[in-house]
């Protein structure tokens, strides 16, 4: 498939990450291989936010702190954060929010405050949001409900929750994406599957979570500095191609809308 007909945005990835800086040209030749030709790359721990990445790569940069060091975190890196927004008008805030996986003993007490925040400073700056809720979809919504009318964009980052909880009022608002990785590839996570095909085209994303989240079977990446075997750019097509079968939609079509709803999540403004 030639980038001369198709190009897409990943919508999710960490190419700020400890395991590729910096991130080797072999990899950025891999990207551009793959036709990405945007996308959002996250800095979601404050080890990663000053991690260098080259000039001329076509992704928006985000910084966050994920919930997963939630309670590791002082004022200090609230103060560093804040200022990261205050000096790149082009900054997204992400990934940031709830999660299940690895739970605080407070009952996700420091995880709200932390994500709340955060989601104080994309308001304050006018930014967009990308949202991690991993087996804690309910909670972040309940959060969520009291901000989505003043942010600009909200990113749901890897969807896969109970379509019911589509009819929330909070999706409502216009200004909500959903990004899906992986999880279409695996059949028995039907509930990733008919969140996918139940969602607004308009609204629809596409995501690798790489380097992490390697499907089974997937194109591989081995780490130059540690040997692991990471989430490889190409998958992205893989999840792509998935999408496009479940939407009933062609390869051509399901890029270019996915790449054209990056691009305006990216831009949004409130």
């Amino acid at each position: 498939m030639l980038c001369a007909m198709v190009r897409w945005f990943d919508a999710h990835c960490h190419l700020s990450d400890l395991r590729l800086s910096p991130l080797p040209e072999s990899w950025q030749c891999a990207l551009r291989e793959a036709c990405i030709l945007g996308g959002v790359t996250c800095a979601s721990f404050p080890e990663t936010w000053s991690l260098p990445l080259p000039q001329d790569l076509p992704f928006r940069r985000a910084y966050g702190i994920h919930p997963w060091c939630a309670a590791h975190v002082d004022d200090a890196s609230f103060d560093a954060l804040d200022a990261i927004f205050r000096n790149d008008p082009h900054a997204i805030i992400g990934e940031i929010g709830l999660d299940g996986i690895r739970p605080t003993p407070d009952d996700g007490e420091v995880q709200r405050r932390v994500l709340r925040h955060q989601l104080a400073l994309a308001v304050t700056y006018s930014r967009p949001v990308v949202l991690h809720g991993a087996r804690k979809w309910g909670a972040l919504f309940d959060e969520l409900e009291q901000w989505v009318a003043k942010l600009p964009a909200v990113m749901i980052h890897g969807a896969a929750f109970a379509p019911q909880l589509l009819q929330r009022p909070l999706f409502r608002h216009q200004n909500v994406w959903f990004s899906f990785g992986s999880d279409v590839l695996r059949q028995k996570r039907c509930t990733a599957v008919a969140l996918a095909a139940a969602v607004p085209w308009d609204r629809v994303l596409i995501e690798t979570d790489a380097p992490d989240r390697l499907p089974s079977d997937g194109a591989v990446w081995i780490s130059e500095r540690t040997g692991e075997r990471l989430n490889h750019p190409a998958n992205l097509l893989r999840i792509g191609e998935a999408l496009a079968r479940l939407r009933g939609v062609s390869i051509s079509e399901l890029a270019e809308q996915t790449f054209l709803n990056g691009l305006n999540f990216c831009s949004a403004q409130r």
